[in-house]
């Protein structure tokens, strides 16, 4: 029996025999992949999407062999670190009647696990939820097709699946999905919800969901990112930060942190709007005992410092 092959073309995957390779074209995208400002694209075409999904079904631009060739995976470049001697940090001049901060300890490393901040919901928000009625909004809007208006051929829209619709039988079938949102920093690409981390791009791509459901053959409603009003201020303990999205969705906000990073992820105005925001801070925080208030008019993140001395600043310059 002839052997059969995954193709390793990005944007192709599929499954060919290498006595027929000549026959069936491969359609393929030769360039690599590009995120910018939301949008979703191929370095080899101009189309761009902001749905992750439509960006992973966009069809190949260019047709040749299939290849059963797996690419290699791209060498992770080392981190440097810093000599103790060299300073890590510039002191600022400050008033001659005010104490020096003290010298702050060696800053953790930005790729410790993340764990995700304790939410608690205020009353002004719990009376909005209310009045959206949000209920029958998410059972409308998850609700799936079984009445035969899908066309043949159909992908499934949970992120993560491959199963196109083949007909009422495919309702049946267990889809296994991500349910979290992609991640790409600093060279490694992961799901928010399993954090299995590679530099490759074919790897993540061919991960397999971590949770199973039900199949959705509908295109779920995007959330427009728009710009949102943010503030903080500290006390000798806490850094609070304040996200001004009204009418947050509890089960779709999540903030997580590891000591030096805050990664915030919110739906509000009912799920017609959506923020994200990375925030690498500039000195550590205990994030056991920080926690995220849910508000009416906006969440509030208050991180809890390690050490007890002022934050010049909320992010850590780039240039340190």
């Amino acid at each position: 029996m002839e052997e059969i092959y995954r193709c390793y073309n990005k944007g192709c995957g599929q499954d060919f025999k290498m006595k027929d390779n000549s026959e069936n074209a491969c359609t393929y995208h030769p360039g690599g992949p590009i995120f910018h400002d939301a949008l979703k694209g191929w370095s080899c075409c101009k189309k761009r999407v902001s749905d992750f999904t439509e960006f992973l079904n966009l069809k190949g631009c260019t047709i040749g062999w299939h290849s059963n060739v797996k690419p290699k995976e791209s060498e992770k470049v080392e981190k440097k670190v810093s000599s103790k001697n060299e300073p890590q940090y510039q002191l600022e001049i400050t008033p001659e009647h005010r104490k020096p901060d003290p010298t702050p300890a060696e800053r953790p490393p930005d790729d410790e696990e993340m764990v995700e901040l304790k939410k608690t919901i205020g009353a002004s928000l719990k009376t909005q939820l209310e009045k959206l009625n949000l209920n029958d909004t998410v059972a409308a809007t998850s609700a799936n097709v079984s009445d035969g208006s899908v066309a043949i051929g159909t992908c499934c829209h949970n992120k993560g699946c491959k199963t196109s619709y083949e007909g009422p039988q495919s309702n049946e079938d267990t889809c296994i999905y991500h349910p979290g949102s992609p991640v790409f920093h600093e060279g490694m690409k992961y799901w928010t919800c399993c954090q299995r981390k590679t530099s490759d791009f074919d790897a993540f791509l061919n991960q397999e969901g971590c949770e199973t459901g039900r199949h959705n053959w509908q295109k779920p409603k995007v959330a427009e990112e728009k710009k949102v009003r943010t503030d903080w201020h500290q006390t000798s303990s806490i850094v609070c930060v304040s996200i001004f999205a009204k009418t947050a969705l509890p089960e779709q906000t999540t903030v997580r942190a590891n000591r030096v990073k805050c990664e915030v992820s919110i739906k509000y105005e009912g799920g017609e709007s959506s923020y994200q925001k990375t925030f690498i801070l500039r000195q550590a925080i205990n994030p056991a005992t920080s926690q995220v208030k849910l508000l009416g008019t906006k969440v509030e993140i208050n991180l809890k410092k390690a050490e007890a001395f002022s934050w010049p600043t909320l992010e850590l310059p780039e240039e340190s």
